[in-house]
């Protein structure tokens, strides 16, 4: 394999891994829909506490004070898993 065979691969893989990092779908497909991934636990538990909490204050204004109570429990999991981080 030549320098420039293997340069013209290396291109390809990098380009196919970032579009599989980053989510980015092909443009002739039909599922355009991007998926993005947390480098980090952390950021994982803190995105996912941002949705609870969100979650939290939908339920609120809507008085649905059960379901309330459910998010809470988890929002309280999740602190203690992001201190411990």
């Amino acid at each position: 394999m030549t320098d420039k065979q293997m340069q013209k691969l290396a291109s390809m893989l990098a380009e196919d891994l970032t579009k599989r990092i980053y989510g980015i779908a092909n443009p002739a497909s039909e599922n355009n829909d991007m998926t993005w991934y947390a480098d980090r636990d952390d950021d994982h538990c803190m995105g996912e506490l941002a949705r609870l909490m969100t979650l939290l204050n939908l339920y609120q204004d809507r008085e649905e004070y059960e379901k309330c109570h459910l998010i809470n429990k988890h929002i309280k999991k999740l602190e203690k898993i992001v201190e411990n981080l």
